[in-house]
């Protein structure tokens, strides 16, 4: 039946001692936690209990602290809102001064409430409020967070969503890499409306920095599921240099979706296995490649297929994420073949580890005498580097 508030102080000295109390003055029981950061100041947490009945009273609650070099306060107004109405909330940072403006579908608001921006370590932010009713952002109104400062005009709209849509970013293709020394990454939305997935805006980051060349963009339709898939392609070489990629989704008045990739480079040794699950009812030989290191590392798995002494190009193969050990990482690459073609072929699973000039050494398999069923198999290991 009680209810926690905490107040958070920074930056004062020598340290002191938080008060609190209720709008009529009374003062309230609380806890309080102090430690020192930069420059031997402190930074303090307050925390009190108030029962439910006074907060949902809509009471105001204050917290206050004074110490030589002054005080500092802070009011709670606690404000419930009926079952009917919902807030909607702009977020305003690094800007004073400023002007705020609401608008309902391009109509001026009024009877939002902004409180003026605070400073904190050279930084200002600032927060307004507009209630809604429900009735309002049922029929997918679009309302208009509208920040002006010093002449330059910031927007964020926001509405109820018409549809769902999911982002994906998936690992560089294992098979660009390996014919033809380039990585390849999609990035795809997907949805039911097709509208609205047809009209997401789909963007890449690449270290914290904005790319808009070799991509491409790509409509698909299946099953009354709708996607759009951009591809960034970057050569060998660079991608070496990529540390972390970001694939965003976005269109007007909907909140933007994000994806990020971090490429995890090791460097420890590795070790690679494969193995040879027996033909099951379909007639199919299960191929499994199991790399294992002792550190997170991301590798690229392909597989080949030797025909005689013809090499076979590089295909993909199911790839599985890094899974935790005890001994530390594995990676996991299933490949599919039918039992005439394990029969005459040779098989081999590459590894480019994520960051390196070049690849493992492979691992190849081949099929020796089957006999009853029975697939007696011989393994050719490679020395690893």
């Amino acid at each position: 039946n009680q209810i926690t508030v905490g107040c958070l102080a920074h930056d004062f000295i020598p340290k002191s001692t938080f008060q609190w109390t209720d709008d009529s003055g009374t003062s309230l029981p609380s806890v309080q936690y102090s430690t020192t950061v930069n420059d031997n100041k402190f930074t303090g947490l307050s925390l009190a209990r108030v029962s439910k009945s006074d907060w949902g009273s809509r009471k105001s609650f204050n917290c206050s602290m004074t110490y030589p070099g002054g005080s500092k306060s802070v009011n709670l107004q606690v404000e419930i809102l009926s079952r009917d109405i919902r807030a909607l909330m702009c977020s305003i940072y690094d800007f004073f001064p400023i002007d705020v403006k609401w608008k309902k579908n391009e109509i001026e608001e009024t009877g939002f409430t902004t409180w003026p921006p605070k400073s904190f370590r050279n930084t200002f932010s600032a927060v307004s409020v507009l209630n809604v009713k429900n009735t309002d952002w049922d029929s997918k109104a679009v309302y208009t967070c509208e920040v002006t400062h010093k002449g330059k005009l910031y927007m964020k709209k926001a509405s109820k969503g018409t549809t769902a849509v999911t982002l994906a970013l998936n690992q560089p293709s294992p098979k660009e890499l390996f014919n033809n020394n380039q990585a390849k990454l999609d990035c795809i939305v997907s949805g039911q409306d097709r509208s609205v997935v047809n009209d997401m805006r789909i963007t890449w980051q690449i270290n914290e920095h904005n790319v808009s060349d070799a991509i491409t963009s790509t409509p698909n339709s299946r099953n009354g599921q709708h996607s759009k898939i951009s591809t960034l392609t970057r050569s060998l070489s660079e991608w070496q240099t990529v540390n972390k990629v970001r694939c965003s989704a976005m269109r007007d008045n909907m909140t933007p979706v994000i994806q990020d990739l971090t490429v995890h480079k090791g460097g420890t040794v590795c070790y690679l296995h494969v193995n040879i699950n027996p033909v099951n009812e379909r007639n199919e030989v299960t191929l499994v490649c199991l790399v294992s290191s002792l550190e997170q590392q991301d590798y690229y798995i392909a597989w080949s297929e030797y025909i005689g002494q013809k090499t076979g190009n590089y295909v993909d193969g199911i790839n599985f994420p890094p899974q935790k050990t005890q001994q530390g990482y594995s990676v996991t690459s299933v490949y599919y073949t039918t039992k005439d073609k394990w029969n005459n072929h040779m098989y081999t699973c590459n590894v480019w580890p994520a960051g390196s000039n070049s690849s493992m050494n492979p691992q190849a398999v081949i099929s020796c005498v089957i006999l009853l069923h029975n697939i007696s198999v011989h393994v050719e290991d490679f020395a690893l580097t």
